[in-house]
């Protein structure tokens, strides 16, 4: 399969990412999940926000590629994942693009440095942008677990409030646990 531009992000060049992320995670329902939530957050906010329809298409690409580190290792998968986007070069990815999205898989997981103190950060063009995708990919990875059945969510906007139900699918310590992670929606 040919490697199609960026440009327009078609269906094609989706795919192409799905079947890569596939083939090196084994499935990717997980993070068929997170792009919908990702997405869903994005246009809810779209009127708070001056990120494009372009931004979405490397938001869902991110949706797609955070978790790419655990083909290697779960735990260090953030920091490994960012390295293999880095330096894929099968990856068809424009360089701003690339260093995004390693940025974005970097940082999904664990602490995040302030803005000011993010060395990571520091090295991509819009910073302020790629924090704002970060928190639409952070609250979504939040709001899906490897190790638990997928929530019902109600996601809505009153005024400059976002609320997000969750209904875990089993009431347990284990879920109260996984899908309260305040510090994952700190940046949104």
């Amino acid at each position: 399969m040919g490697r199609p531009g960026m440009e327009g992000q078609t269906a094609s060049t989706l795919s192409w990412f799905r079947n890569w992320v596939s083939s090196q995670l084994g499935g990717i329902r997980h993070e068929r999940r997170v792009a919908a939530v990702a997405r869903s957050l994005f246009d809810l906010t779209a009127s708070m926000h001056d990120l494009t329809r372009g931004d979405l298409r490397l938001l869902n690409l991110a949706a797609y590629l955070h978790d790419v580190g655990r083909s290697v290792q779960n735990k260090n998968h953030a920091a490994i994942g960012a390295r293999i986007i880095r330096r894929n070069r099968d990856l068809p990815l424009k360089k701003r693009q690339r260093r995004t999205l390693a940025y974005l898989a970097l940082r999904h997981r664990g602490r995040l440095p302030d803005a000011e103190n993010d060395s990571a950060l520091a090295h991509l063009n819009d910073p302020r942008k790629a924090r704002l995708l970060l928190a639409f990919l952070r609250a979504a990875d939040a709001l899906d677990s490897r190790g638990l059945a997928s929530p019902r969510l109600s996601i809505y906007r009153r005024g400059q409030q976002i609320r997000i139900v969750c209904r875990p699918r089993e009431d347990s310590a284990k879920a109260r646990r996984i899908f309260s992670r305040r510090k994952k929606f700190r940046l949104l």
